[in-house]
Protein backbone atom coordinates (compact mmCIF):
# COMPACT_ATOMS: atom_id res chain seq x y z
CA UNK A 1 0.00 0.00 0.00
CA UNK A 2 1.27 3.61 -1.31
CA UNK A 3 0.98 6.46 1.39
CA UNK A 4 -0.97 9.32 -0.98
CA UNK A 5 0.71 12.31 1.36
CA UNK A 6 4.38 12.52 1.91
CA UNK A 7 5.66 15.06 3.96
CA UNK A 8 9.33 17.02 3.46
CA UNK A 9 11.36 19.37 5.58
CA UNK A 10 11.03 22.83 4.09
CA UNK A 11 15.15 23.04 3.20
CA UNK A 12 14.97 27.02 3.10
CA UNK A 13 13.30 29.97 4.82
CA UNK A 14 10.16 31.53 3.56
CA UNK A 15 11.88 34.71 2.49
CA UNK A 16 13.67 32.79 -0.20
CA UNK A 17 10.98 32.72 -2.52
CA UNK A 18 12.84 32.10 -5.40
CA UNK A 19 14.71 28.99 -3.92
CA UNK A 20 11.36 27.70 -2.91
CA UNK A 21 9.91 27.87 -6.23
CA UNK A 22 12.73 26.05 -7.45
CA UNK A 23 12.31 23.37 -5.20
CA UNK A 24 8.29 23.06 -5.40
CA UNK A 25 9.30 22.65 -9.21
CA UNK A 26 11.59 19.43 -8.24
CA UNK A 27 9.34 18.02 -6.43
CA UNK A 28 6.82 18.14 -9.54
CA UNK A 29 9.08 17.16 -11.39
CA UNK A 30 9.03 13.67 -8.80
CA UNK A 31 5.50 13.65 -9.18
CA UNK A 32 5.26 16.00 -6.14
CA UNK A 33 2.17 18.45 -6.11
CA UNK A 34 2.25 20.65 -2.82
CA UNK A 35 -1.30 21.10 -0.52
CA UNK A 36 0.61 22.52 2.52
CA UNK A 37 3.76 24.26 2.80
CA UNK A 38 4.99 25.98 6.20
CA UNK A 39 8.41 27.29 7.82
CA UNK A 40 9.69 23.47 8.43
CA UNK A 41 7.78 20.81 6.81
CA UNK A 42 5.75 20.48 3.28
CA UNK A 43 3.13 18.32 2.79
CA UNK A 44 2.87 17.13 -0.90
CA UNK A 45 0.28 14.47 -2.63
CA UNK A 46 1.80 11.81 -4.34
CA UNK A 47 1.36 11.34 -8.11
CA UNK A 48 -0.10 14.31 -8.40
CA UNK A 49 2.57 16.26 -9.92
CA UNK A 50 3.13 17.45 -13.29
CA UNK A 51 6.50 17.63 -14.55
CA UNK A 52 7.19 21.08 -15.83
CA UNK A 53 4.80 22.26 -13.63
CA UNK A 54 5.92 26.12 -13.12
CA UNK A 55 5.38 27.31 -9.59
CA UNK A 56 5.33 31.14 -8.26
CA UNK A 57 4.83 32.95 -4.97
CA UNK A 58 2.86 36.06 -4.67
CA UNK A 59 2.82 38.42 -1.69
CA UNK A 60 -0.93 37.79 0.17
CA UNK A 61 -0.39 42.06 1.88
CA UNK A 62 -2.41 40.39 4.51
CA UNK A 63 -5.16 39.15 2.78
CA UNK A 64 -6.76 35.46 3.11
CA UNK A 65 -7.70 34.98 -0.26
CA UNK A 66 -7.23 36.47 -3.28
CA UNK A 67 -9.29 38.56 -5.55
CA UNK A 68 -11.77 36.78 -7.71
CA UNK A 69 -10.73 39.38 -10.81
CA UNK A 70 -6.83 38.40 -10.32
CA UNK A 71 -7.53 34.36 -10.09
CA UNK A 72 -9.89 35.30 -13.26
CA UNK A 73 -7.36 36.83 -14.95
CA UNK A 74 -4.58 34.27 -13.86
CA UNK A 75 -6.53 31.50 -15.18
CA UNK A 76 -7.39 32.80 -18.40
CA UNK A 77 -3.35 33.08 -18.52
CA UNK A 78 -3.13 29.91 -17.88
CA UNK A 79 -2.34 29.77 -14.09
CA UNK A 80 -4.13 28.21 -11.04
CA UNK A 81 -4.81 28.84 -7.77
CA UNK A 82 -2.81 26.58 -5.38
CA UNK A 83 -3.49 27.78 -1.77
CA UNK A 84 -1.84 29.90 0.67
CA UNK A 85 1.92 29.45 2.46
CA UNK A 86 1.52 30.18 5.72
CA UNK A 87 -0.19 33.31 5.55
CA UNK A 88 2.39 34.67 3.97
CA UNK A 89 1.81 34.25 -0.17
CA UNK A 90 -0.65 33.10 -2.27
CA UNK A 91 0.87 30.39 -4.30
CA UNK A 92 0.25 30.08 -7.96
CA UNK A 93 0.53 27.07 -10.57
CA UNK A 94 0.91 26.66 -14.60
CA UNK A 95 1.47 23.08 -16.27
CA UNK A 96 1.43 24.52 -19.53
CA UNK A 97 5.15 25.32 -19.76
CA UNK A 98 3.62 28.45 -23.03
CA UNK A 99 1.60 30.40 -20.10
CA UNK A 100 3.42 33.63 -19.70
CA UNK A 101 5.43 34.77 -16.52
CA UNK A 102 2.38 36.34 -13.88
CA UNK A 103 5.09 39.64 -13.77
CA UNK A 104 6.94 39.81 -16.78
CA UNK A 105 8.65 43.50 -15.67
CA UNK A 106 10.86 43.38 -12.59
CA UNK A 107 9.60 46.14 -10.88
CA UNK A 108 5.80 45.69 -11.48
CA UNK A 109 6.80 42.25 -9.24
CA UNK A 110 9.06 44.51 -6.61
CA UNK A 111 6.44 46.65 -5.45
CA UNK A 112 4.09 43.37 -5.26
CA UNK A 113 6.78 42.64 -2.29
CA UNK A 114 6.31 46.17 -0.70
CA UNK A 115 3.65 45.59 2.09
CA UNK A 116 5.72 42.00 3.04
CA UNK A 117 9.29 43.81 2.71
CA UNK A 118 7.84 46.58 5.27
CA UNK A 119 6.65 43.84 7.30
CA UNK A 120 10.00 42.20 7.59
CA UNK A 121 11.86 45.18 8.42
CA UNK A 122 9.71 46.68 11.23
CA UNK A 123 9.95 42.43 12.66
CA UNK A 124 13.56 42.79 11.96
CA UNK A 125 14.09 46.24 13.59
CA UNK A 126 12.34 44.55 16.98
CA UNK A 127 13.62 41.29 16.78
CA UNK A 128 17.05 42.90 16.89
CA UNK A 129 15.82 45.27 19.96
CA UNK A 130 14.68 42.17 21.73
CA UNK A 131 17.92 39.97 21.50
CA UNK A 132 20.11 42.83 21.89
CA UNK A 133 18.22 43.41 25.59
CA UNK A 134 18.46 39.87 26.52
CA UNK A 135 22.39 39.72 25.55
CA UNK A 136 22.67 43.07 27.85
CA UNK A 137 21.11 41.04 30.64
CA UNK A 138 23.34 38.55 30.10
CA UNK A 139 26.43 40.57 30.14
CA UNK A 140 24.68 42.40 33.04
CA UNK A 141 24.54 38.95 35.12
CA UNK A 142 27.81 38.35 34.07
CA UNK A 143 29.58 41.26 35.84
CA UNK A 144 27.63 41.27 38.83
CA UNK A 145 28.78 37.72 39.26
CA UNK A 146 32.19 39.05 38.36
CA UNK A 147 31.95 41.73 41.30
CA UNK A 148 30.88 39.51 43.46
CA UNK A 149 33.21 36.44 43.16
CA UNK A 150 35.53 37.01 39.95
CA UNK A 151 37.12 33.41 40.90
CA UNK A 152 33.75 31.60 40.67
CA UNK A 153 32.83 33.20 37.34
CA UNK A 154 34.44 30.20 35.38
CA UNK A 155 32.10 27.62 36.78
CA UNK A 156 29.73 29.13 34.33
CA UNK A 157 31.94 27.21 32.09
CA UNK A 158 31.32 23.83 33.58
CA UNK A 159 28.50 23.93 36.04
CA UNK A 160 25.87 26.11 34.55
CA UNK A 161 26.99 26.41 31.20
CA UNK A 162 27.36 23.64 28.82
CA UNK A 163 23.81 24.17 29.14
CA UNK A 164 23.99 27.80 29.23
CA UNK A 165 26.82 28.05 26.64
CA UNK A 166 24.69 25.45 23.93
CA UNK A 167 21.56 27.91 24.70
CA UNK A 168 23.83 30.96 23.86
CA UNK A 169 25.13 29.12 20.60
CA UNK A 170 21.60 28.54 19.62
CA UNK A 171 20.57 32.08 20.50
CA UNK A 172 23.15 34.00 17.96
CA UNK A 173 22.92 30.73 15.66
CA UNK A 174 19.13 31.57 15.02
CA UNK A 175 19.48 35.51 14.92
CA UNK A 176 22.57 34.68 12.38
CA UNK A 177 19.70 32.73 10.84
CA UNK A 178 17.44 35.20 11.23
CA UNK A 179 19.55 38.20 10.11
CA UNK A 180 20.32 35.53 6.60
CA UNK A 181 16.55 35.21 5.63
CA UNK A 182 15.61 38.81 5.81
CA UNK A 183 18.54 39.77 4.17
CA UNK A 184 17.21 37.59 1.56
CA UNK A 185 14.24 38.71 0.44
CA UNK A 186 15.00 42.26 0.91
CA UNK A 187 17.66 41.60 -1.06
CA UNK A 188 15.41 40.59 -4.21
CA UNK A 189 12.99 43.26 -3.49
CA UNK A 190 15.21 46.20 -3.90
CA UNK A 191 17.01 43.97 -7.08
CA UNK A 192 13.80 44.03 -8.50
CA UNK A 193 12.54 47.69 -7.67
CA UNK A 194 15.51 48.34 -9.80
CA UNK A 195 14.37 46.46 -12.78
CA UNK A 196 16.98 43.64 -12.48
CA UNK A 197 15.58 40.23 -11.57
CA UNK A 198 19.00 38.08 -9.72
CA UNK A 199 19.53 34.45 -9.48
CA UNK A 200 17.63 32.40 -7.16
CA UNK A 201 20.08 32.06 -4.33
CA UNK A 202 21.02 27.91 -3.52
CA UNK A 203 21.52 28.67 0.40
CA UNK A 204 19.27 25.80 2.15
CA UNK A 205 19.49 24.93 5.70
CA UNK A 206 20.89 21.97 7.22
CA UNK A 207 18.68 19.55 7.25
CA UNK A 208 21.02 18.27 10.44
CA UNK A 209 20.15 21.17 12.46
CA UNK A 210 16.74 20.19 13.55
CA UNK A 211 17.77 16.48 14.20
CA UNK A 212 20.74 17.52 16.43
CA UNK A 213 19.01 20.50 18.20
CA UNK A 214 16.52 18.18 19.68
CA UNK A 215 18.94 15.55 20.62
CA UNK A 216 21.37 18.02 22.35
CA UNK A 217 18.09 19.26 24.49
CA UNK A 218 16.61 15.41 25.06
CA UNK A 219 20.41 14.90 26.65
CA UNK A 220 20.25 17.69 28.28
CA UNK A 221 17.15 17.09 29.58
CA UNK A 222 17.73 13.56 30.49
CA UNK A 223 21.11 14.25 31.81
CA UNK A 224 20.20 17.11 34.28
CA UNK A 225 17.08 14.67 35.60
CA UNK A 226 19.23 11.51 35.97
CA UNK A 227 22.30 13.41 37.52
CA UNK A 228 21.25 15.35 39.67
CA UNK A 229 19.75 12.68 42.16
CA UNK A 230 21.98 12.01 45.04
CA UNK A 231 22.39 8.09 45.89
CA UNK A 232 23.79 6.56 49.12
CA UNK A 233 27.21 6.32 48.32
CA UNK A 234 27.39 2.54 48.94
CA UNK A 235 25.42 2.68 45.50
CA UNK A 236 27.96 4.43 43.70
CA UNK A 237 30.75 2.74 41.94
CA UNK A 238 32.74 5.67 40.63
CA UNK A 239 36.11 6.02 41.81
CA UNK A 240 36.65 9.05 45.40
CA UNK A 241 38.89 9.30 48.25
CA UNK A 242 37.51 7.41 51.20
CA UNK A 243 37.52 9.85 54.13
CA UNK A 244 38.85 6.42 56.02
CA UNK A 245 42.24 6.52 54.22
CA UNK A 246 42.99 10.35 55.02
CA UNK A 247 42.46 9.93 58.96
CA UNK A 248 45.39 8.38 61.66
CA UNK A 249 42.37 6.29 63.66
CA UNK A 250 39.55 4.13 62.95
CA UNK A 251 36.38 5.69 62.44
CA UNK A 252 32.63 4.50 61.63
CA UNK A 253 29.10 6.19 60.19
CA UNK A 254 26.86 8.03 62.17
CA UNK A 255 24.37 4.75 61.49
CA UNK A 256 26.85 2.40 62.64
CA UNK A 257 27.75 3.85 65.67
CA UNK A 258 23.62 4.95 66.37
CA UNK A 259 21.68 2.64 64.68
CA UNK A 260 18.54 3.39 66.72
CA UNK A 261 18.55 6.43 66.04
CA UNK A 262 17.04 8.15 62.52
CA UNK A 263 19.85 9.63 60.92
CA UNK A 264 20.20 13.20 59.91
CA UNK A 265 20.27 14.80 56.51
CA UNK A 266 23.79 16.08 57.49
CA UNK A 267 25.49 12.65 58.21
CA UNK A 268 24.63 11.20 55.18
CA UNK A 269 27.58 10.06 53.18
CA UNK A 270 26.27 10.59 49.40
CA UNK A 271 27.03 11.20 45.53
CA UNK A 272 25.35 13.25 43.30
CA UNK A 273 26.19 12.58 39.57
CA UNK A 274 25.79 16.83 37.46
CA UNK A 275 26.04 16.71 33.82
CA UNK A 276 28.09 19.37 31.57
CA UNK A 277 28.47 19.24 27.73
CA UNK A 278 32.15 20.28 29.36
CA UNK A 279 32.28 17.91 31.85
CA UNK A 280 29.87 15.04 30.89
CA UNK A 281 30.89 13.00 33.98
CA UNK A 282 31.39 15.05 37.06
CA UNK A 283 30.36 14.14 40.48
CA UNK A 284 30.15 15.52 44.04
CA UNK A 285 30.85 13.12 47.15
CA UNK A 286 30.09 14.11 50.54
CA UNK A 287 31.19 12.39 53.72
CA UNK A 288 31.10 12.40 57.21
CA UNK A 289 32.55 9.87 59.67
CA UNK A 290 32.73 9.64 63.36
CA UNK A 291 34.90 8.54 66.43
CA UNK A 292 33.83 5.81 68.38
CA UNK A 293 35.22 7.72 71.02
CA UNK A 294 32.54 9.84 72.71
CA UNK A 295 33.23 13.28 74.61
CA UNK A 296 32.09 14.11 77.97
CA UNK A 297 29.21 16.26 76.29
CA UNK A 298 26.21 14.93 73.25
CA UNK A 299 28.29 16.95 70.19
CA UNK A 300 30.35 16.45 67.36
CA UNK A 301 33.04 18.38 65.85
CA UNK A 302 35.30 18.33 63.20
CA UNK A 303 38.17 19.16 65.25
CA UNK A 304 37.30 17.26 68.65
CA UNK A 305 38.25 18.18 72.14
CA UNK A 306 37.73 16.21 75.47
CA UNK A 307 33.95 17.47 74.79
CA UNK A 308 32.98 16.50 71.68
CA UNK A 309 33.02 13.86 69.56
CA UNK A 310 35.61 13.41 66.46
CA UNK A 311 33.55 14.01 63.37
CA UNK A 312 35.74 14.59 59.97
CA UNK A 313 33.69 15.59 57.00
CA UNK A 314 35.03 15.56 53.36
CA UNK A 315 33.46 16.88 50.02
CA UNK A 316 35.09 16.48 46.69
CA UNK A 317 34.32 17.28 43.14
CA UNK A 318 35.66 15.02 40.29
CA UNK A 319 35.79 16.42 37.22
CA UNK A 320 36.45 15.02 33.67
CA UNK A 321 36.91 17.57 31.10
CA UNK A 322 36.14 17.61 27.64
CA UNK A 323 38.66 20.05 27.30
CA UNK A 324 42.23 19.47 29.76
CA UNK A 325 43.49 23.40 28.79
CA UNK A 326 39.98 24.24 31.31
CA UNK A 327 41.77 22.10 34.13
CA UNK A 328 43.30 24.93 36.20
CA UNK A 329 40.43 27.76 35.47
CA UNK A 330 38.00 24.74 37.12
CA UNK A 331 39.92 24.14 39.91
CA UNK A 332 40.66 27.66 41.19
CA UNK A 333 36.88 28.16 40.53
CA UNK A 334 35.43 25.55 42.19
CA UNK A 335 37.62 25.90 45.68
CA UNK A 336 36.50 29.50 45.62
CA UNK A 337 33.35 27.84 45.42
CA UNK A 338 33.75 25.58 48.45
CA UNK A 339 35.00 28.59 50.62
CA UNK A 340 33.92 29.06 54.14
CA UNK A 341 32.85 32.51 53.56
CA UNK A 342 33.59 33.47 57.30
CA UNK A 343 37.57 32.73 57.14
CA UNK A 344 40.33 34.16 54.62
CA UNK A 345 41.89 31.66 52.44
CA UNK A 346 45.86 31.85 51.40
CA UNK A 347 46.05 30.11 48.33
CA UNK A 348 49.74 28.06 47.04
CA UNK A 349 50.59 25.89 44.04
CA UNK A 350 52.97 22.67 44.33
CA UNK A 351 54.08 20.42 41.87
CA UNK A 352 53.87 16.87 42.73
CA UNK A 353 54.64 13.21 41.02
CA UNK A 354 52.96 12.22 37.99
CA UNK A 355 50.32 15.55 38.79
CA UNK A 356 50.03 18.42 36.45
CA UNK A 357 49.80 21.14 39.40
CA UNK A 358 48.38 20.56 43.31
CA UNK A 359 46.37 23.76 45.02
CA UNK A 360 46.59 24.63 48.43
CA UNK A 361 44.46 26.51 50.22
CA UNK A 362 44.42 27.28 54.18
CA UNK A 363 42.53 29.73 56.59
CA UNK A 364 44.62 32.31 57.86
CA UNK A 365 44.12 30.62 61.30
CA UNK A 366 44.33 27.33 62.12
CA UNK A 367 40.67 26.33 61.99
CA UNK A 368 40.96 22.62 60.54
CA UNK A 369 39.33 23.31 57.32
CA UNK A 370 41.42 22.93 54.36
CA UNK A 371 41.44 22.94 50.60
CA UNK A 372 43.13 20.21 47.67
CA UNK A 373 42.84 20.69 44.43
CA UNK A 374 44.92 17.92 42.26
CA UNK A 375 44.95 17.64 38.72
CA UNK A 376 46.46 15.26 35.66
CA UNK A 377 45.47 15.99 32.05
CA UNK A 378 41.32 17.01 32.15
CA UNK A 379 40.66 15.07 35.80
CA UNK A 380 40.36 17.20 38.10
CA UNK A 381 39.41 16.61 41.70
CA UNK A 382 38.69 19.51 44.34
CA UNK A 383 38.44 18.67 47.94
CA UNK A 384 36.88 20.63 51.05
CA UNK A 385 38.42 18.56 54.52
CA UNK A 386 37.58 19.39 57.79
CA UNK A 387 39.60 17.64 60.37
CA UNK A 388 42.90 16.73 62.29
CA UNK A 389 44.85 15.60 59.46
CA UNK A 390 47.64 17.63 57.42
CA UNK A 391 46.35 16.99 53.86
CA UNK A 392 49.66 18.39 52.43
CA UNK A 393 51.12 14.75 53.74
CA UNK A 394 48.08 12.60 52.42
CA UNK A 395 48.77 14.28 48.31
CA UNK A 396 49.57 10.44 47.46
CA UNK A 397 45.77 9.37 48.25
CA UNK A 398 44.42 12.07 46.58
CA UNK A 399 46.17 11.64 43.61
CA UNK A 400 44.32 8.55 43.39
CA UNK A 401 41.17 10.13 42.73
CA UNK A 402 42.88 11.74 39.22
CA UNK A 403 45.35 8.33 38.02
Amino acid sequence: MTLKNVFKLTPMSLYNIQGLERWLEERADEGLFPVWINGDFTQFHRDEGVPGTRFRLEAANGEEFPETDRLELYRQAGWDYGGTVSKMYFLFYATNPGAPELHTDPVTRGLSLDWLARQVQRARRRMRVWRLAILGLLLLGILLAWQVEPRRLPLLLVNLSGSGLVYLLWFLWFWRQEEREARTLLGLWHSLELGITPLAPSRTRSRLFWPLSALTLLVMMVGGWLYEQPVPLEDFSRPYVDLQLLESEPLSTYQALFPQERPQDWNHNTASRHFSFLAPSYYTVTQNLFSPKGGTENGFSPFGGEEYRYSPDLTGVYFHLTVPALARMTARAQMAQLELANFTWHYEERQAPGLDFVLLAQTEHDTGFQLVSVAKGGRVAVFRYAGREDLTSRLDVLAAAVA
